[in-house]
């Protein structure tokens, strides 16, 4: 049976969106923070249909391998979070809008709670201010 390398094992999804977007010249689209937060909420799904299928078949190799594949998949989605810019409320909002705020909030809460469990704080708080911008921005609109 071949080892499981947690190096190689997601490496399909690596290139995934981005390179799709690339491929086709749509490199504006990059910068796009609707493109952006589906990125990240399709990378964790994409992520735990991908452990259930590893799960499943090689049960033992990739519970040793799984810490470091979710570490560097959980960073590269991270790096898709922080280029969606805090200062316009307006993105920020309309995401919550064009996506389901559970939807978000769930994203955004599986990295935070993933971050909050390997001891990575910087990026807890960052994480925490796009959850905050979300929330503030759903109570200014209750209140119209």
């Amino acid at each position: 049976m071949n080892k499981l390398d947690p190096h190689t094992l997601f490496s399909i999804f690596e290139q995934g969106d981005e390179e799709v977007y690339k491929e086709h010249g749509e490199m504006e689209a990059l910068k796009n923070p609707f493109v952006l937060m589906n990125m990240v909420m399709r990378g964790l799904e994409n992520y735990q249909l991908m452990c259930l299928m590893y799960l499943k078949n090689y049960p033992k190799e990739f519970k040793r391998v799984e810490p470091t594949i979710k570490y560097k998949y959980y960073n590269k989605l991270y790096k898709y979070l922080l280029r969606i810019k805090l200062n316009s409320i307006e993105n920020i909002y309309k995401i919550g809008d064009s996506f389901e705020k559970k939807q978000v909030g769930e994203a955004l809460s599986e990295l935070l709670n993933y971050f909050e469990s390997i001891e990575q704080y910087e990026k807890c708080q960052r994480i925490v201010e796009y959850i905050q911008m979300l929330v503030l921005e759903e109570a200014k609109n209750l209140i119209k």
